[in-house]
C-alpha cells in the first residue's frame, strides 16, 4: 500500500474519507473535513493579506509592518498635528506623493530624528516630537 493515499466512500449516506499513511488509516468525517479545508482558506487569505500589507514609498520611518505605522501615525502625527491622515495622504493612494504637505512632513519628520540622534540622545536628554512646536496645531505659533 502506498504511504498517503486520498479516497473517499459513501457510508451510511454521508462521505467519509480516508487518509492512508504508513499502511494504517484515519476516517475523517465530513465535519473534520470542513474544518481542515477552513484553516488552509483562513491561512490563504491571512498570507494574501500579509503581501497587500507590504510597505510602498515608507522613507524615514523603519516600521516593517502597515500596522506598526498606523499605530504610530495616530499616536502621534494626528494628536500632534491636530490632523487627520487625509491632510497628508491620498486617501486611496497612500504611497503617493502628490499632496505638499506630506513631502514637508517627511523633511519635519527628518529634522525631528536628526535633532533627536546628534543632540538629545548624546546629552542625554528627553526626545523631542512634533508637539515641541506644533502642540496640537497644523503650523506652529512660532518659530522653533
Amino acid at each position: 500500500m502506498p504511504s498517503t493515499v486520498y479516497g473517499c466512500n459513501w457510508e451510511n449516506g454521508g462521505v467519509k474519507s480516508r487518509i492512508y499513511f504508513d499502511g494504517s488509516y484515519m476516517v475523517l468525517k465530513r465535519k473534520h473535513l470542513q474544518l481542515i479545508l477552513c484553516i488552509a482558506l483562513i491561512s490563504s487569505i491571512f498570507a494574501e493579506d500579509e503581501k497587500k500589507s507590504e510597505l510602498k514609498n515608507v522613507q524615514v520611518l523603519s516600521y516593517t509592518k502597515k500596522a506598526e505605522i498606523m499605530k504610530f501615525m495616530k499616536k502621534s502625527v494626528t494628536k500632534e498635528l491636530g490632523v487627520k491622515c487625509n491632510y497628508c495622504h491620498n486617501i486611496k493612494d497612500y504611497a503617493s506623493d502628490e499632496k505638499e504637505q506630506k513631502i514637508v512632513s517627511r523633511e519635519m519628520m527628518r529634522m525631528v530624528k536628526h535633532i533627536n540622534t546628534t543632540t538629545m540622545k548624546p546629552l542625554g536628554l528627553h526626545e523631542v516630537s512634533c508637539w515641541v512646536c506644533h502642540q496640537g496645531k497644523k503650523h506652529p505659533d512660532h518659530k522653533c
